[in-house]
């Protein structure tokens, strides 16, 4: 399957894949955990050799606490993300009326996960009749993959390839914090620098103006 999407919802238009559950209105953050299917926890386990040798000083193994499927190999400093702490860091925005819940699902049985804000604020118009909305994307990896990235995109993510596609457009503004115990503070952090991120995005667009006219 293409998508790779276990669960997920979207506001609005239907995703291509057909999948989630499909709402007029933007839920709150309790509401999109639950209808994204991301009320569960991620765990770390040692990992031990088949003689019994524990390795855990090399690597660890990730997995769901609801399911005790294993996620994937990470290192011996990772510390998990969890999805609860996803949907808490948009809390402020959402409080502030700058954006509103607009998809979030897993991916790959929970391997990967997003979750996708719509801004509350005009979409940019490269040329007549095409616009282009503006979005809040925090993915991440429960495998070890990837880091946790976020920041601005114009890519409304609502499967794998819409996540790769946010992630190597050149438009998109992503940061990427790695799976540490600092993670949480260096997230905050993200917040405090998001103006400069939109100015960059609202260049990018103009960017694309200018093209489009010639």
């Amino acid at each position: 399957m293409a998508h790779q999407v276990e669960n997920m919802f979207a506001v609005g238009a239907t995703p291509w894949h057909g999948l989630g559950h499909v709402l007029e209105d933007a839920p709150t953050i309790s509401e999109a955990i639950e209808l994204s299917g991301l009320n569960w926890d991620v765990g770390v386990k040692d990992l031990f050799t088949a003689e019994g040798e524990d390795a855990s000083s090399l690597a660890r193994v990730t997995y769901r606490k609801d399911t005790g499927r294993l996620l994937g190999a990470v290192g011996p400093r990772y510390i998990p993300m969890q999805n609860r702490e996803a949907f808490d860091w948009f809390q402020p925005f959402v409080d502030a009326g700058e954006c509103e819940m607009h998809t979030a699902g897993s991916l790959c049985e929970g391997e990967k996960v997003w979750v996708l804000a719509k801004l509350n604020r005009e979409n940019s118009e490269i040329v007549p009749g095409d616009e282009v909305a503006k979005f809040i994307l925090l993915s991440n990896s429960h495998n070890g993959t990837t880091a946790i990235r976020v920041g601005y995109t114009p890519i409304r993510v609502v499967c794998a390839n819409t996540m790769a596609a946010a992630h190597s457009c050149t438009a998109s503004k992503l940061l990427r914090v790695r799976h540490t115990r600092n993670a949480a503070s260096a997230l905050d952090a993200v917040r405090d620098i998001m103006d400069n991120i939109n100015a960059d995005f609202n260049a990018t667009a103009e960017q694309y103006q200018f093209l489009a006219r010639k």
